[in-house]
């Protein structure tokens, strides 16, 4: 999910602007939340289209924030964890694995699988991963027709407000 600062000043400026031009911002943050992530989904892995189905957008309108990425639930991103691996990638590296007993009820004592129940263990060699950056891209092409459509929007905001304060 990628993430802009915005100062205190502007923010306090945002919420003192008129309902009709908040919608209006928060119009823009929408369609710009779905092209986005629309943008999102074409660069994403499509081998059963888990990772793609996963990608949403949610404008919250009252603080003007757009969040574009693997958002939802915990229960829902648990779902996706492999999609995070997939986009910031992985190193090499060797793990120890833990071989449970045949016919054993799966279960966890403290997180970890009881010592009566592992049947062996063994390293396992996890070969690197390179990051495909669906997630994490940069996007300059719709960030920059976002940023166009925005400005222009905070423009007429702020010569709004100057009209009515004038």
């Amino acid at each position: 999910m990628s993430r802009t600062k915005v100062s205190k000043l502007a923010k306090r400026v945002l919420k003192t602007f008129p309902d009709r031009l908040q919608d209006e911002i928060a119009g823009e943050l929408n369609d710009g939340g779905q092209a986005l992530a629309r943008a999102m989904q074409a660069r994403a892995p499509k081998k059963t289209g888990a990772t793609i189905r996963g990608i949403s957008f949610r404008v919250l309108a009252k603080t003007l924030r757009l969040r574009v990425g693997l958002i939802g639930t915990p229960r829902g991103r648990a779902k996706l964890f492999y999609a995070r691996i997939q986009d910031l990638g992985r190193r090499a590296q060797n793990v120890r694995v833990e071989r449970r007993k045949r016919g054993i009820f799966k279960r966890l004592v403290g997180g970890r699988k009881p010592a009566e129940d592992i049947a062996g263990t063994y390293t396992m060699k996890v070969p690197a991963m390179a990051p495909k950056r669906f997630v994490t891209g940069r996007f300059t092409n719709v960030r920059r027709i976002m940023r166009g459509r925005l400005l222009r929007a905070y423009d007429r905001a702020m010569r709004s407000a100057k009209g009515a304060g004038a």
